[in-house]
């Protein structure tokens, strides 16, 4: 048994997974903590087809559990969709958890991460079970690139491909150690005492960026690409359409959805949200360095 804790939840994980376990080290905490989330994760030579409700059919398909208890079964299949590859049967609070992956003999001469891929989609499974089961405990994970600079995170979001990455580049370069990545991709946002925190999780993307570190959150900015740099702070009738299609939301359940809707309520009511229409360079980062100076 594993155990983790990322973003203030308490994760313990029964796996022989080793690239989770080497992704998760820096999160290693004491196995005698009380687990907020328990997973099972165990190869088998065949996964039958879960039942359910249909909630989204794509890659990956997602079904409600049609029993009193309810939670859900996400599952993925092969190109005809005969072969089950993977399976999560999750409870309703998304607190307890079975992964099942399907194991092929893959030929040596094969790409090393086609080798490995069963293992790196397991992990990113163990992400959605956290993303989810966060929302329960009043957090939220984002996609977005933060940074944690005099003690406290700034975190830069946008659409894929708009530079959020190449931002937090500029705040490393100019600023040097004064500058951590908390998380390049999807970092989390939690309540602690009331406090607004930045958390940094194992789930980063392709850039493998990461911190076990949380920071106060002092402001969220929001990139968009443009010929001049300006920025300006949202109202918060303008922050709520700009920041809630970066979050991570559990568009399949309305419960868990009216949870997403308060945490971001919270956020937006709490910190500051700026629009920042910039170039990638170093003019643009010193307007949001006196904006939160």
């Amino acid at each position: 048994m594993f155990a983790y804790n990322v973003a203030g939840t308490n994760i313990h994980v029964e796996t022989c997974n080793n690239y989770l376990t080497n992704r998760m080290k820096a999160f290693e905490c004491n196995e005698s903590e009380k687990p907020d989330i328990l997973v099972e994760i165990a190869q088998c030579s065949h996964i039958a087809k879960p039942e359910g409700r249909l909630l989204i059919s794509e890659s990956i398909k997602w079904l409600r559990k049609e029993d009193k208890n309810g939670g859900f079964h996400i599952y993925s299949t092969d190109k005809e969709e005969k072969q089950v590859l993977s399976h999560i049967e999750t409870n309703k609070e998304w607190s307890s958890a079975n992964i099942r992956f399907l194991r092929h003999d893959i030929d040596d001469k094969k790409s090393e991460l086609i080798k490995i891929w069963p293992d790196v989609h397991t992990f990113m499974l163990m992400g959605i079970i956290f993303r989810n089961n966060l929302l329960h405990k009043g957090g939220i994970v984002m996609h977005a690139s933060s940074i944690a600079w005099n003690g406290k995170g700034l975190l830069f979001t946008a659409p894929s491909g708009t530079g959020k990455s190449t931002h937090v580049g500029l705040w490393e370069k100019y600023l040097g150690d004064a500058v951590k990545v908390v998380n390049d991709d999807t970092p989390a946002i939690r309540f602690v005492n009331n406090e607004l925190m930045l958390c940094g999780t194992p789930w980063s993307g392709s850039s493998d960026k990461f911190e076990n570190i949380e920071v106060p959150l002092m402001a969220i900015v929001v990139l968009e690409q443009a010929p001049q740099n300006s920025i300006r702070r949202l109202e918060i009738f303008e922050a709520l359409p700009k920041v809630m299609p970066r979050c991570f939301l559990p568009y399949f359940d309305e419960e868990l959805m009216r949870k997403a809707y308060d945490v971001l309520e919270n956020i937006i009511n709490r910190i500051p949200i700026y629009l920042l229409k910039c170039r990638p360079d170093k003019e643009a980062m010193e307007l949001v360095y006196e904006c939160v100076k």
